[in-house]
């Protein structure tokens, strides 16, 4: 029918409504609303960005698994169409007026799959199948007391849900294959990665290597690192023997894939000992000189103290990713099977650097001693005396004397409980957003990245009887 301006008032396009493509035929429209949960619970969801449409079949069964409706944005108009039929002749259809009752800019549609249902249900004795459901349930108020000893109570106890996910995934099962000889503790058996690194376990007899790996040469001309940033980095060691990569990076405001390949070419990494998770330059052995105390780790762990511990962060989540298929987009859902992307973000130069200022933007960083700009720790690194000549250091402490590391701990300790204190008083809006503020983890500790990749994860070799260097 054609658009007349005699029927103009007849439409109404200021009306906003919700399309919800319902998957089955709907017959009784309270039935359909009960599947929903009702008008508040409809009205709900709708009003809330990241809730998805529950829709249960059997409303009135609180076992009754919900299949998801996703919320997607559109663009129509529903019309009300008057059409008039003929009892001898049904398939003629003589439409008589066409109304726009609104328009559409929200829609629902059910494109998942519905969780594995479990019934209610136990064979007798019979051995027919009985609904339980009336027994599991009470209804009503309960007066009466339950017996203590009850024998005949049915067990019915399903879990949350029975798949983690909503949507089709591309599994392929197949049996693991068995080493023929298992592997010791801490041994890989995967392949080594590319890079080409020297990645040593500190001791005090293994000479040093004086030069990297040909192969790791060969990997940097491959990616065509910018001569620019080799220079800089080149420049960087030769003023400073040892690094660690949050403090290159953020010194030299580098990204991750600026540094990635260059660190094996100039210099070694230590995997335990005092300047673990450093790199140290080619030719220079801090086994041998006594100015490289300043450039030994410190790791730093704020402590539970007050409210401080809750307002900073945790470097990674140690619980596992529960399903919650109630929001959009959960994080069980949508994990991305592929490797994350390495490319990482400008470091920044302040998250490698301690100063009298500072709060933590994470609960466990480690700094190079150089690198904690308080004038109390300097001061008592200016005051170890000097060793004999033929002195080494210790394996575990470096060349600082025991406990040094401890004594540090609390000094920084009483720094960030005065920041955050003088933050709370005075400023509460620099307390908010102190709170708010997520740092990543690679842009704080050190070589994440390369020992992930080489040795696996530093976190599990601490817990694996690295030394803590007490």
């Amino acid at each position: 029918m054609e658009f007349s301006p005699l029927n103009a008032h007849k439409h109404n396009l200021q009306r906003e409504l919700v399309c919800i493509e319902y998957p089955g035929i709907v017959r009784n429209p309270e039935r359909m609303m009960a599947s929903f949960g009702g008008n508040l619970e409809l009205s709900t969801t709708i009003a809330s960005e990241k809730r998805r449409l529950e829709l249960r079949f059997r409303p009135e069964s609180m076992y009754s698994k919900p299949a998801f409706g996703d919320r997607h944005a559109t663009a129509g108009l529903v019309l009300k169409i008057k059409a008039r039929r003929k009892r001898n002749q049904p398939n003629d259809i003589h439409v008589s007026s066409i109304e726009i009752a609104g328009h559409v800019n929200l829609m629902y549609r059910f494109e998942s799959m519905c969780d594995f249902q479990l019934l209610p249900a136990v064979p007798n004795k019979a051995g027919e199948l009985e609904c339980i459901y009336n027994q599991l349930v009470p209804k009503g108020v309960i007066t009466s007391i339950p017996k203590e000893n009850c024998s005949n109570v049915p067990y019915f106890l399903p879990p949350i849900s029975f798949s983690r996910y909503d949507t089709a995934q591309l599994c392929i099962f197949k049996a693991k294959e068995k080493a023929p000889n298992k592997l010791s503790r801490g041994e890989k058996s995967r392949p080594s990665r590319t890079k080409h690194g020297m990645y040593l376990q500190f001791n005090m007899t293994d000479p040093l290597p004086t030069g990297p790996n040909p192969l790791a040469a060969q990997a940097l001309q491959q990616r065509q690192v910018q001569q620019e940033t080799i220079r800089l980095i080149s420049n960087s060691f030769e003023d400073r023997p040892i690094w660690t990569k949050a403090a290159l990076k953020g010194a030299l405001q580098l990204s991750e894939d600026d540094v990635r390949y260059i660190l094996p070419v100039m210099g070694l990494y230590y995997l335990n000992g005092p300047w673990r998770g450093t790199w140290v330059r080619f030719g220079y052995d801090p086994r041998n000189h006594f100015e490289s105390r300043y450039y030994q780790l410190l790791d730093f762990r704020v402590r539970a103290i007050g409210a401080l511990h809750d307002k900073i962060k945790v470097k990674r989540t140690q619980n596992p990713i529960k399903p919650c298929m109630r929001f959009a987009n959960p994080a069980s859902n949508s994990r991305d099977t592929t490797k994350a992307s390495l490319t990482r973000t400008v470091a920044l130069e302040s998250s490698a650097i301690f100063t009298m200022d500072t709060l933590p933007q994470m609960r466990i960083i480690f700094y190079q001693y150089c690198d904690v700009q308080v004038p109390r720790i300097q001061q008592m690194l200016e005051k170890i005396p000097t060793p004999q000549t033929g002195v080494t250091c210790n394996e575990k402490t470096g060349w600082l004397p025991p406990r040094f590391d401890e004594q540090c701990r609390d000094i920084l300790t009483d720094i960030v409980l005065s920041n955050f204190r003088k933050a709370k008083e005075t400023d509460s809006a620099a307390t908010s957003e102190f709170e708010e503020t997520e740092g990543t983890e690679t842009e704080i500790t050190f070589d994440e990245d390369d020992d992930e990749n080489e040795f696996g994860d530093m976190e599990d070799l601490d817990e694996k009887g690295f030394p803590e260097f007490d």
